[in-house]
C-alpha cells in the first residue's frame, strides 16, 4: 500500500502533476486578475468557455486540479471549475473516437451529451450553494503577500512532494532505458494510448484469457505490453484493439 501511495502512484501522475503545476504558475502571471470577473453575471458562459476548451483536449484529472484552482484565483466560479474537472478528462478526443469505434455513433452521442449536462447541471448546483473563492483582484492588497507565503508546514510538505516526485521520475526514466526481456518465451509488443496503471490493467485484463498467455505485464511510461507464452501476435493485437488502444507490433522487429 506505502509503495503504491508513495512510489507507483506517484510514478503515474508525477509528470502530468508538475505539468499542472506549471500551467497553474503560468496562468498566475499571465491571466490578468479580474479576467473571469466579466462573466461573473454569467456563470452558464463560463462554462461554455470552458466546455470548449477543455473537451476536444486530454486533460488529465491530476494534473487540471491545479489550473483549476488558479482559474478560481481568477475569478472562474466554482461550478466552473467543477465542469472542466469531469468533463475534461472524461470526454477528450481520444475517449470519443475509442467509444465511437467500439460503441457506435448513437451511443458516442449519448455519451457525450450525459457527462456534459451532469457536469454542468452539478456545476450549477455548487454555484446555488454558494461555494465561492475570493478572486485575486478582490483580496486585500495588504494581506496578498503574507497570504501567499508558505507556512513551515506548507514548506515541508511541498520539499518531501517535490522529493518524491524526483525520486519516481527518476526510477522510472532508469528503468525505461534498462528494462530488457531475458526469457526467450517471452514477446514485447509496443501497445500505445496508455497513460496510468488503471490502462495497464485494461490491457492485461484484455489478453490474459487469451489461448498461450501464461502471463502479461503493460508498462505506460515504456508504451510496452510483455507477454509470456506461445500466443499469436495476431490474438493480441485482436484483443488490444478491442481494448481501445494501440497495437503496433513486436517490439524487436
Amino acid at each position: 500500500m506505502l509503495k503504491y501511495a508513495y512510489y507507483s502512484m506517484i510514478q503515474d501522475i508525477g509528470g502530468r502533476l508538475v505539468i499542472g503545476l506549471l500551467v497553474a504558475a503560468l496562468i498566475q502571471v499571465a491571466i490578468p486578475d479580474e479576467f473571469f470577473l466579466h462573466f461573473g453575471s454569467r456563470p452558464l458562459l463560463q462554462m461554455l468557455v470552458i466546455l470548449i476548451v477543455a473537451v476536444p483536449m486530454y486533460i488529465c484529472s491530476t494534473g487540471s486540479i491545479p489550473v483549476a484552482a488558479a482559474l478560481m484565483l481568477k475569478g472562474l466560479s466554482p461550478g466552473a471549475a467543477l465542469v472542466m474537472l469531469m468533463a475534461g478528462p472524461a470526454v477528450n478526443l481520444a475517449s470519443i473516437l475509442v467509444v465511437r469505434k467500439a460503441m457506435g455513433r448513437r451511443f458516442t452521442w449519448i455519451y457525450l451529451l450525459v457527462i456534459v449536462g451532469f457536469s454542468v447541471l452539478f456545476g450549477l448546483l455548487v454555484n446555488a450553494i454558494g461555494i465561492s473563492v475570493k478572486p485575486m483582484a478582490a483580496l486585500d492588497p495588504c494581506c496578498t503577500e503574507e497570504a501567499m507565503m508558505p507556512g513551515t508546514f506548507k514548506l515541508i510538505c511541498a520539499i518531501v512532494l517535490t522529493l518524491l516526485i524526483i525520486i519516481a521520475l527518476t526510477m522510472k526514466l532508469f528503468k525505461r532505458f534498462t528494462h530488457k526481456a531475458e526469457d526467450p518465451d517471452t514477446v514485447v509488443y509496443t501497445v500505445e494510448d496508455m497513460h496510468c496503471s488503471h490502462c495497464e490493467a485494461a490491457v492485461c485484463r484484455a489478453v490474459e484469457n487469451i489461448p498461450g498467455v501464461e502471463s502479461a505485464n503493460a508498462s505506460a511510461s515504456r508504451k510496452t505490453l510483455t507477454i509470456k507464452g506461445p500466443a499469436t501476435e495476431d490474438a493480441i493485437r485482436s484483443a488490444v484493439e478491442k481494448a481501445g488502444y494501440t497495437f503496433k507490433g513486436n517490439r524487436a522487429k
